[in-house]
C-alpha cells in the first residue's frame, strides 16, 4: 500500500507542478488555419472504446480511444483511428494532465489531430480540436472561431459537418498541405 501511495505521488508532483505553469499562463488559441495546417488528419467519426497503458517506455500513462471513422477531410486513415491523450490510470497507478482532451465510447466526434513525437495521434491544440457532432450534423467544440466580414473562418461551433468539410479542403487545396 505504501509503495503504491509513493508510486503515485512521485508521478502527481511532476504533473502538478505543470498544472500550477499551465494555470500561470494562457493557452494560445489556434486560429482555424492554425488548426487544419497543423493537423495530419482531420476526421469525424464514433469513439468506439477506451483503454489506458504505458508509452512504450513504461515512463507515462497514455489513454487511448478508438475512433471508427465515418469520413476524412484530411489526411488518410483507415477505418479506425487510435487517438492517445495523456494521462489515465494503469496498474494502479493514475497520472493527470491538465488540458489533455478526453471522449466517451458512443460519442459521434470530428477532431483534428496531431502527430507526437512518441508516433502516437493526439487532439490538436490541447483540445481545441474535438468537436462533438449532435444528432443534427453541427459541430460543438472549444475552440469558438467564428467567420469575420472578409470570410475568414473563426468559429465552427454550430456548422454543419458538411460545411466543415468544404472549409477544410478548401484550406487543404490552397495551401497544398497533407491532403
Amino acid at each position: 500500500m505504501f509503495r503504491t501511495l509513493r508510486r503515485v505521488g512521485l508521478l502527481a508532483a511532476p504533473c502538478l507542478i505543470l498544472l500550477q505553469l499551465a494555470l500561470a499562463s494562457d493557452l494560445p488559441r489556434l486560429s482555424f488555419a492554425e488548426m487544419t495546417d497543423n493537423s495530419e488528419l482531420v476526421v469525424a467519426g464514433n469513439v468506439t472504446r477506451t483503454w489506458a497503458d504505458w508509452d512504450p517506455d513504461h515512463k507515462y500513462i497514455w489513454t487511448h480511444y478508438e475512433l471508427a471513422v465515418s469520413a476524412a477531410y484530411k489526411g488518410s486513415s483507415g477505418q479506425t483511428v487510435d487517438i492517445a491523450e495523456p494521462g489515465g490510470e494503469r496498474d494502479g497507478m493514475g497520472m493527470i494532465v491538465s488540458g489533455a482532451a478526453g471522449y466517451r465510447v458512443g460519442e459521434s466526434v470530428l477532431v483534428f489531430l496531431s502527430r507526437m513525437p512518441n508516433g502516437y495521434l493526439r487532439t490538436s491544440g490541447l483540445g481545441q480540436g474535438k468537436y462533438l457532432v449532435d444528432p443534427g450534423g453541427r459541430v460543438h467544440g472549444q475552440a469558438n472561431f467564428k467567420t469575420d466580414a472578409a470570410g475568414a473562418v473563426t468559429t465552427l461551433d454550430g456548422m454543419s459537418v458538411g460545411q466543415v468539410r468544404q472549409l477544410v479542403s478548401a484550406r487543404v487545396r490552397t495551401n497544398g498541405v497533407g491532403k
